[in-house]
């Protein structure tokens, strides 16, 4: 630049923001479509992938190294799987979130293990919990308020607390027939009041572990058995950004990507100015007779001007040769005819271009006019 002028921005630093840029916000799309999955499983919880006392990932073991295999569910249609479902709801669980869970495994099995203890975090130990107390009977069995008549009884100096109900009867009962796990009368739904029997700190002893199973073997005598992760916020809910990323359209959204950089790319290396848009009607006197020509050939009425173009050229030659101003029609036509003895007369000329019924027989008339008034005004000399 003159002057010693600098520009503000050198180009590699544009290009350096522009690729910060659209790298950013491709990470920007990848996280907001995988949020849900890359949530930290690990927080002490009452599910099936907590390590802390109250979590249930030691049962998902057990399940998985005695049955084969322990499923996680995660989205909303796989809560119709004919598996048997472990709900662990947490304290404070909605009534109605479970009560949608549970009218949607109508006729399928169910197990939902009620919450007890009261926990908070370990300092420095995210996935540890400290028990800070028991969660009320009637707290714990208000998640099922809705859906099932439930007692929930701890009597003094008993392991385990125990439940109860009109539409309830016993599958597994304790040591003094305290009723541990419970099933409905009218439907596959078990109820276990106590997690002990199934959590991480009661699973902790091998006396644990074979009771843990006693009691499936029990309610599930044969086939998976699957864990509930969406009352924990592990859903994978339908995400139509994350569909971009994954098969069957992950290639075309990779087409679009090199689409996008080609056309980038070619808007950087463009060769001189971009060219301006021109006027759809041109200005002069050639526009209206080219506008006027397209407009016949439109029409296709172009082999009726040979008349028009013969009084042009008759008056046109009338004027340079000095014809009698008071000569007109036949009569001027007869003067005409006598300026070129030697070529076809003038009104045998016209006529054709007059006549013609085409554009090729317009055209010769039309030439033979044009050489003919050459001829006669001198032009060709």
């Amino acid at each position: 630049m003159k002057g010693g002028a600098h520009q503000a921005f050198a180009v590699r630093t544009m290009l350096a923001l522009v690729v910060l840029a659209a790298v950013g916000f491709a990470a920007f799309l990848l996280l907001f479509a995988y949020a849900d999955d890359l949530r930290p499983a690990q927080n002490g919880g009452t599910h099936a992938l907590s390590t802390s006392a109250v979590g249930f990932v030691g049962l998902a073991d057990l399940v998985k190294h005695t049955r084969g295999s322990a499923q996680m569910v995660r989205s909303d249609a796989d809560l119709e799987d004919d598996a048997l479902l472990v709900l662990t709801p947490p304290p404070g669980t909605d009534p109605e979130a479970l009560k949608r869970i549970l009218e949607r495994r109508k006729g399928l099995s169910t197990l939902v293990i009620l919450p007890k203890w009261a926990t908070a975090p370990l300092v420095g130990k995210p996935n540890w919990v400290r028990v800070v107390g028991e969660i009320p009977p009637g707290m714990a069995a208000a998640a099922l308020f809705e859906t099932v008549k439930l007692t929930v009884a701890s009597a003094p100096g008993a392991p385990f607390r125990t439940a109860s109900g009109p539409d309830l009867e016993t599958v597994y009962a304790g040591a003094d027939d305290a009723a541990l796990a419970v099933e409905m009368k009218s439907r596959p739904l078990m109820i276990v009041a106590d997690p002990d029997l199934f959590d991480n700190h009661g699973l902790a002893t091998r006396a644990g572990a074979e009771r843990a199973m006693e009691i499936l073997d029990q309610l599930a005598p044969e086939g998976a058995i699957a864990f509930d992760l969406t009352l924990h916020g592990f859903g994978r809910n339908p995400n139509l950004l994350k569909l971009a990323f994954e098969a069957p359209f992950l290639p075309l959204t990779l087409c679009i990507v090199i689409a996008a950089l080609l056309a980038g790319w070619h808007a950087m290396l463009r060769f001189g100015p971009a060219a301006l848009p021109q006027r759809g009607v041109a200005f002069g006197k050639r526009a209206l007779a080219d506008n006027g020509a397209a407009l016949l050939r439109l029409a296709r009425r172009r082999h009726r001007t040979g008349e028009r173009y013969a009084a042009l050229v008759r008056e046109a030659v009338a004027v340079s040769t000095g014809a009698p101003s008071g000569l007109s029609g036949d009569a001027l036509d007869h003067y005409l005819d006598r300026l070129d003895p030697a070529s076809e007369p003038f009104s045998s000329m016209a006529a054709r271009a007059a006549d013609a019924p085409d554009t090729r027989r317009l055209l010769d008339a039309a030439r033979a006019l044009y050489q003919w008034k050459r001829t006669v005004t001198r032009e060709h000399r």
